[in-house]
């Protein structure tokens, strides 16, 4: 697939003349830019079938449309519009446009999103930004996984893992001594790696500003180049995000979080006999079952 340069749609603004200028090519097209007008905080609960039967034209009016916009299609269109609409859809509100839709509509409409989201996994491992923070997890002195709310979900499986590659592996807690007493490392032998997602915490946020402030080096896995993370971030690695559910749904960066400790590994000294020491430590204690 072709993949065009696009440029973030930044804000409702940004949409709306968006959506002016594509309107204006034909009847059809001012149609479904009309609806999406209207109707833009409930697109993304939506298939492509789902749109087409709503405004009244077929579905590839709805692609087509979609691609003069600027996009891959209407998949590629939703992963955008999401990041505007986020910080408006609150847990109530997506429950209730869920609940409303047909069970088959909005599970195809999520596995699909995620099963798009996944396809820009390859190309986000091939980026200058990935080979850094490979490298960078790999030999940092000391490094200190920091989140919190529905962001903090993804550390636990990513300390588990990255601790059995390497020494040296802290995961901070919002709100307990060690979170607070990180700042009194220094700065010049620890490495904060952080996930940031909407709805922005606004604590994190802040503690990772204090931390940029005071010369420490933050890594970070968000959903866009317009999240506030990436403003104080040495490098940010940006995995989509689908937010057509109840919550968010982390499958790809989960995805993302697991290639980078594959990419690690390979570059850790002595990896095999640091491996066979825990295995080796599991069948002494009887870890496991089998």
């Amino acid at each position: 697939m072709i993949h065009l340069k696009v440029k973030e749609i930044k804000d409702k603004k940004d949409l709306d003349d968006r959506l002016l200028e594509v309107g204006q090519t034909s009847e059809v097209n001012q149609k479904i830019a009309r609806y999406i007008e209207k109707k833009y905080n409930l697109i993304v609960f939506m298939t492509a079938d789902n749109l087409s039967n709503k405004i009244g034209v077929s579905q590839g009016s709805v692609s087509r449309f979609c691609t003069k916009m600027g996009y891959n299609g209407y998949n590629d269109f939703l992963r955008y519009l999401q990041k505007i609409i986020s910080s408006e859809m609150t847990i109530k509100k997506r429950h209730l446009i869920i609940n409303s839709e047909a069970e088959n509509d909005k599970n195809l409409n999520i596995l699909n999103q995620e099963i798009n989201n996944l396809k820009e996994l390859q190309e986000i491992t091939q980026t200058e930004e990935y080979k850094i923070v490979v490298e960078t997890l790999a030999k940092s002195d000391k490094i200190f996984l920091m989140s919190n709310r529905m962001s903090e979900t993804l550390l636990p499986y990513m300390y588990y893992i990255l601790s059995r590659l390497r020494p040296n592996i802290y995961k901070m807690n919002y709100g307990t001594p060690a979170w607070e007493n990180v700042d009194l490392e220094d700065p010049k032998k620890s490495l904060i790696f952080t996930t940031v997602f909407p709805r922005y915490s606004r604590s994190l946020l802040k503690k990772m500003q204090d931390l940029n402030d005071k010369g420490f080096k933050i890594i970070s896995i968000t959903d866009s180049r317009l999240s506030p993370i990436v403003k104080c971030s040495k490098v940010a690695l940006i995995s989509p995000i689908t937010i057509s559910s109840v919550f968010d749904v982390y499958s790809t960066p989960l995805l993302l979080i697991n290639l980078l400790m594959r990419d690690i590994s390979n570059k850790i000294p002595n990896i095999d006999q640091r491996l066979n020491q825990i295995e080796e430590m599991n069948k002494n204690e009887h870890s496991f079952l089998l």
